[in-house]
């Protein structure tokens, strides 16, 4: 069983039920998912495209080299989305990378992150609406950190 809750954020922007419901596909299970790029329209947020493995053209062992074109391909698409980064979004993205540990050797990991998107060109108005409402949203996918994502000419994947 579900249980679907609405959320509702200091500015008045109310979380629609379809944004936890895509989400759980992407954090529990089969993680049909790779990212999810929400957007607020009509003070609602709403899931603007939610983006499958397949959809990227990864297939099979997804880490490393396969990690970072999937992040490349993400951020074309919010580029693309929000008009060269003149607009603002929240995404979750599905991080999966090895991590070495001393004496534990080498693990594959993936971490669910949030990001919200407010760059440098975007109204004013909208980053206060886009940062004013992030609790709601947060709330809704039950997550507690919040990645904010500053865009610069060049965005890069750096593994190490």
């Amino acid at each position: 069983m579900v249980c679907l809750t609405t959320f509702q954020s200091t500015s008045g922007v109310m979380v629609n039920p379809d944004v936890q419901t895509t989400f759980q596909k992407l954090s529990e299970g089969k993680k049909e998912f790779r990212y999810i790029i929400f957007k607020i329209e009509e003070r609602e947020v709403v899931v603007e495209a939610a983006v499958s493995q397949e959809e990227l053209g990864l297939t099979g062992d997804d880490y490393d080299d396969s990690s970072k074109a999937a992040f490349e391909k993400f951020v074309a698409d919010i580029k693309a989305r929000t008009d060269g980064f003149t607009d603002c979004r929240y995404a979750v993205f599905d991080f999966k990378f090895t991590c070495s540990r001393v004496g534990a050797g080498t693990s594959k990991m993936d971490k669910i992150v949030f990001l919200q998107l407010c760059p440098d060109g975007a109204s004013i108005k909208k980053k206060m609406v886009y940062a004013s409402s992030a609790s709601a949203i947060k709330a809704s996918l039950g997550t507690g950190k919040i990645l904010q994502f500053q865009v610069s000419i060049s965005l890069t994947f750096v593994l190490s």
